[in-house]
C-alpha cells in the first residue's frame, strides 16, 4: 500500500509562477547583492559629490572601506560560529570577535564626530556622542557577553562537539525536526 501524501514534495508551478517556497530562494539569495550594489551606488554618489573637498572624499572613502570590512569580518564570525566548536575554532572566534568589535569602534568613531559637527546646539552633540558609546557598549555586550550564540546555535541544531548538525536539504523538502526549519 502506497501513502497518500509524501513529506518532500517539490514546489508547484500555478500558472508558470513559482509558489512561496520557490521565490523565497532566490530572493534570499538576491536580498544580499542588492544591498551591497545600493551601497556601492550610494557610495559612488557620495564620492562624485565630495570630489572637491579632500576632507569628505576621504570620510567617504574609509566610510566605505570599515562598512566593507565590517560586513567581511561578520560573515566570517558566522561562518565560524556554523562550524564545529573545537579549541582552535574557539580561538579563531574570540580574534575575529575582536575584529569586529574594533572595526565597529572605529566606524562609530568616523561617523560620530561628522554628525556631531552638524549639530546646532551642545546639548545635541552630547546626545549624538551618548548614543555612539551607548551602541558601542551595546555591541561589546552582544559580541562579548550575551550568550545569544549558544542560543542561536542550539537553535539551528549545532551543538558544541557538532553533534546535531542537520543534514543540507533542498529548498523544497520539509523537515522533520519542527515547524518552521527547512
Amino acid at each position: 500500500m502506497e501513502p497518500l501524501a509524501s513529506a518532500v514534495v517539490p514546489p508547484r508551478r500555478l500558472g508558470g509562477q513559482q509558489t512561496q517556497a520557490g521565490i523565497g530562494g532566490w530572493a534570499r539569495r538576491l536580498a544580499p547583492l542588492l544591498l551591497v550594489l545600493a551601497v556601492t551606488g550610494s557610495f559612488v554618489a557620495a564620492a562624485y559629490s565630495a570630489r572637491r573637498s579632500t576632507r569628505d572624499l576621504v570620510f567617504v572613502l574609509v566610510a566605505y572601506y570599515l562598512l566593507a570590512l565590517l560586513a567581511c569580518c561578520v560573515a566570517k564570525l558566522e561562518q565560524l560560529r556554523r562550524r564545529d566548536g573545537d579549541g582552535d575554532g574557539e580561538t579563531e572566534r574570540r580574534r575575529v570577535r575582536f575584529a569586529v568589535w574594533a572595526v565597529s569602534v572605529a566606524l562609530v568613531n568616523t561617523f560620530a564626530p561628522r554628525v556631531a559637527d552638524e549639530m546646532p546646539g551642545l546639548a545635541l552633540k552630547l546626545v549624538v556622542w551618548g548614543l555612539s558609546v551607548s551602541v558601542l557598549a551595546l555591541g561589546f555586550y552582544l559580541i562579548f557577553c550575551s550568550k545569544d550564540a549558544e542560543r542561536c546555535n542550539a537553535e539551528h541544531g549545532l551543538g558544541h562537539d557538532g553533534v546535531g548538525r542537520r543534514q543540507e536539504q533542498a529548498p523544497y523538502e520539509l523537515s522533520l525536526e519542527g515547524p518552521g526549519t527547512v
